[in-house]
Formats: C-alpha cells, sequence, structure tokens
C-alpha cells in the first residue's frame, strides 16, 4: 500500500532517532548532516528515492575517459583483501600509461526525485528533473573493463528500466554481480556533483556460476565531478572527478563493515562528441 507523505515521514525520522550514535560513525556509507541521511533512508521506500542517479545535462554524451590510481590501501591487511581485486589495483596503479576507455550519458526518461526541504526536517517534496541524464552503465562499465590490462572480452548485462542490478562477465567465465541498495545524489551547485552508492558485490570464479561459492561483499563507491560551469543546458567539455571505491566486508550490517580494500582513482573526461 501506498505511504502518506506523513507516514513517510514518520519512517524515515526511525533510523535518525533509534541508530546508535556509534554505528553511525563508523558506517560503510557515511552521510553527512540529518538531511542527508533522511534522504538515505528515503530511498529504500517504494516511489520515495531515486531509482537511479541522475546527471547534470552537461555529463550529456560521449567522452574519453582517462583513469589514474593514486592509492590502493588494505587496511586489514593484504591477506584480508580479496586478492583479485587487489591484483587488479595494483597493476593498474603500477602502469606505464592510465587506463582509457569511452563512457557515454544518455537522455533520462520520467521526472521526480526526493528533494528534502530542510536540514533539521525529513518532510518531502518533488520536483521534475527535466533535462538530466543517465549514465550508461553497461556500457561504461564494459569498456572500462576491457581496458584493463590482461582483459578477455568482457561483457556487462544492464538494463536502464532496472538500473540498480548489473552484471559482469569475462571472457575466462568469471561473474561479478553488483547490486546498489542505497544511494545518495547531490543537487548539482556551481559545476560540481556527486554520487555514493552501497552495493552488494557478488564474484564468482572462473566456474562462471554465480551460485558455486561466491564471495559476497559490501561496496561503496563514493565519486566526486568538478567541470567548469557553463549555461544550464550547455555541454561541459570536460569533467574531472574523484572516486573512492571500498569493497569491504559484513554485507549484511553496513554500520559494522570493515573496509579491506580502499581505491582512489582520479578520472578525467573529455568529451568526443
Amino acid at each position: 500500500p501506498d505511504l502518506t507523505r506523513r507516514a513517510a515521514s514518520s519512517v524515515l525520522l526511525l533510523p535518525l532517532l533509534t541508530t546508535p550514535a556509534g554505528l553511525r560513525a563508523h558506517a560503510a556509507v557515511k552521510f553527512e548532516g540529518g538531511a542527508e541521511a533522511a534522504q538515505r533512508a528515503a530511498a529504500l521506500l517504494p516511489g520515495y528515492g531515486p531509482p537511479d542517479a541522475l546527471y547534470p545535462a552537461a555529463f550529456r554524451g560521449r567522452w574519453r575517459v582517462v583513469v589514474q590510481v593514486v592509492d590502493v590501501r588494505t587496511p586489514q591487511g593484504e591477506e584480508s583483501a580479496p586478492a583479485a581485486q587487489l591484483r587488479a589495483a595494483r597493476t593498474a596503479a603500477a602502469a606505464a600509461a592510465p587506463l582509457v576507455f569511452d563512457a557515454r550519458f544518455l537522455n533520462a526518461e520520467g521526472s521526480g526525485g526526493v528533494i528534502l526541504q530542510s536540514e533539521g526536517s525529513a518532510s518531502l517534496a518533488t520536483r521534475p528533473v527535466a533535462g538530466r541524464v543517465r549514465a550508461d552503465r553497461g556500457f561504461n562499465t564494459e569498456q572500462r573493463a576491457a581496458a584493463q590490462v590482461g582483459s578477455a572480452r568482457p561483457v556487462a548485462q544492464w538494463e536502464a528500466g532496472s538500473p540498480n542490478v548489473l552484471t559482469l562477465t569475462d571472457g575466462l567465465g568469471g561473474v561479478r554481480e553488483v547490486k546498489i541498495i542505497k544511494r545518495l545524489v547531490e543537487e548539482p551547485y556551481d559545476g560540481a556533483y556527486g554520487v555514493s552508492e552501497f552495493a552488494r558485490y557478488t564474484a564468482a570464479t572462473s566456474a562462471g556460476d554465480l551460485k558455486s561459492s561466491p564471495s559476497v561483499l559490501a561496496q561503496r563507491v563514493q565519486t566526486k565531478y568538478k567541470w567548469e560551469p557553463g549555461r544550464p543546458s550547455q555541454p561541459a567539455t570536460r569533467i574531472e572527478a574523484v572516486e573512492i571505491a571500498v569493497l569491504a566486508s559484513g554485507f549484511g550490517d553496513p554500520a559494522g563493515a570493515v573496509p579491506l580494500l580502499v581505491v582512489k582513482s582520479r578520472l578525467t573526461f573529455t568529451r568526443s562528441s
């Protein structure tokens, strides 16, 4: 059944009132301020959370992306980090040339979203998001994976109508599934935009079957974008970003998840069309 605005507000306030402060401080996905926490809770309610991250119109089109891995950390020691992901991160960080791939952002259909009216309030309002675009996650993930050293023709499966689940199969039969369960998107402001997503990360070996003893981890990816602002509908020609990707244990308890691998990258988008 549909939740009324008053009922939704009551549900949104519960996590803020009942979650112990210590758990919030060590959460795998940590958002600053009461409004962000309420928006994070809203994303779990039917009809309230944004089904996908909608980017400003400046992102529309096709880009050449250069990725430089600038830091790789294993907070619990290298023996505790996922071996394949650590190896890939180390290889990228040590490579003589940065990772280069194509990415694209397409027109988004529909409108709506969650707008928090004040920092101290959990009241909700919706407003159109006409002119926004969405990342072609399947294409972008496949292109990025294909550009990595030793890649063997990866194939991504993703649908815009179900944007929170993406599956990537490599040419050797390995399978990786990312299922986003929490998302926070910032309102674009003065040539800046940010996205934070928390997901279940499932990886299977070269047997190629997610049911055959897969590893399940928590994944958080936070990306901050910056570009030279122009007219609201004018596409940017260059975008710079900082991406922090974390793989952690304890998927079932985000507040208690322990980071195992942290990779920081700098991305430069140059418009190609």
